[in-house]
């Protein structure tokens, strides 16, 4: 196959556009970046352990610690130990997190359909497909 030379930097600059949106969205706030993208995150997953979290969004577990630390001070999370293994804590948002998630979510929603404009549901389901694969094939690769 041919090589994809821009891919990487293409995926980058999505991502960079995106946060520039989120930033724009919520100047008003004093939320951090890693705070911002906790909440999107738990709004939109089921999965809710810093462990889980970090493993997804790539990010180190004392960031992500440092960023429970400061919704749960703010009052937009808290930590729920569980109830069948009590080595696992949950976090949970907070009713007060939730005009905030509402925020991140339609401005995602918005950013997406900028971003596909003018892409059929076809080819945008072959393009996701096509990530998921890449993603299997990396992820093969480090465990070998």
């Amino acid at each position: 196959m041919k090589e994809k030379k821009n891919l990487l930097i293409s995926l980058s600059k999505l991502s960079k556009m995106y946060r520039a949106e989120v930033k724009a969205e919520m100047s008003d706030s004093d939320f951090s970046p890693n705070e911002l993208d906790l909440i999107t995150f738990l709004s939109n997953n089921e999965m809710d352990t810093s462990k889980e979290i970090a493993d997804s969004l790539g990010l180190s577990k004392s960031l992500i610690a440092r960023s429970v630390d400061s919704l749960v001070a703010k009052g937009y999370l808290e930590t729920r130990v569980d109830k069948e293994d009590r080595r696992y804590i949950h976090l949970v948002l907070t009713d007060h997190a939730k005009p905030i998630a509402d925020r991140l979510r339609d401005r995602r929603k918005q950013f997406i359909a900028s971003m596909t404009e003018g892409i059929s549901q076809e080819q945008f389901t072959q393009f996701e497909e096509a990530l998921e694969k890449m993603i299997a094939n990396v992820e093969r690769k480090e465990e070998e």
